[in-house]
Formats: structure tokens, sequence, C-alpha cells
């Protein structure tokens, strides 16, 4: 038995030929599942700004499903869903207590706080 290729995105393997694996990697399933696995590691403020240039689909809006998923080329947001995006892009921009930097004001504070300046 010859190599095998073993697809981590599909969990499946077939042989390792150029044909093969060129037919498998072009392949719809396979694009699919790819792109679903990396847009999970996607921030707040990148979905935001591919959505926002996407009209709503009609069929999403009107039975609250679309036979085209996770393919479709028009936004599956509701406008809750997208106010709730919007409100966490906007946080991740902020920075956070732990990444600033502490000034001596922070030190004095947290010093006479603690007792250690006072004589």
């Amino acid at each position: 038995m010859g190599k095998r290729y073993y697809c981590d995105f599909c969990d499946r393997s077939f042989p390792d030929n150029l044909p093969g694996r060129k037919k498998h990697l072009n392949g719809v399933l396979h694009q699919r599942i790819r792109k679903l696995h990396y847009d999970r590691f996607r921030d707040a403020a990148a979905i935001l700004a591919d959505e926002a240039v996407k009209k709503s689909c009609k069929k999403f809006q009107r039975t609250g499903e679309c036979d085209y998923g996770n393919n479709c080329r028009f936004s599956h947001m509701t406008p809750d869903k997208l106010r709730a995006l919007q409100e966490q892009a906007e946080a991740d921009k902020r920075p956070k207590v732990e990444d600033r930097v502490p000034t001596l004001e922070d030190w004095l504070t947290k010093s006479t706080h603690t007792g250690r300046l006072a004589n």
C-alpha cells in the first residue's frame, strides 16, 4: 500500500498523489470546513467589517433559515447580533486594566493602602 495523505480539517485520508490531493484541496467540502475552522479564530472587528458590506439574506429574515447556510453570500446577522458584535469589537479596542503600565501615582496609592509608606 502506498503513502496516504491525511486531511486534519476533513478527518479523512486518501492516496497521496498530486491529482488526488489537488482534487481534495480544491473541493467544496474541504474549502467549507477549512473556512469554518479559521473563522473561529477571527476577532469581532474583522467579522463586523465583513458583515457590514453584506446585504441581509431575505430568506433568512423571513423563515429563520437559509438553504445555503454558512456558504450564503448574504448576511445572517440580526440587528441584535450586530449590536452585540459591535460592542464586543469596541470592548476589544479598549485597553484592559492589567495591560496598562502602572504609574507612580498607582504605586503610591497602592502603597498607602497597604501601609508600606506609613511612618
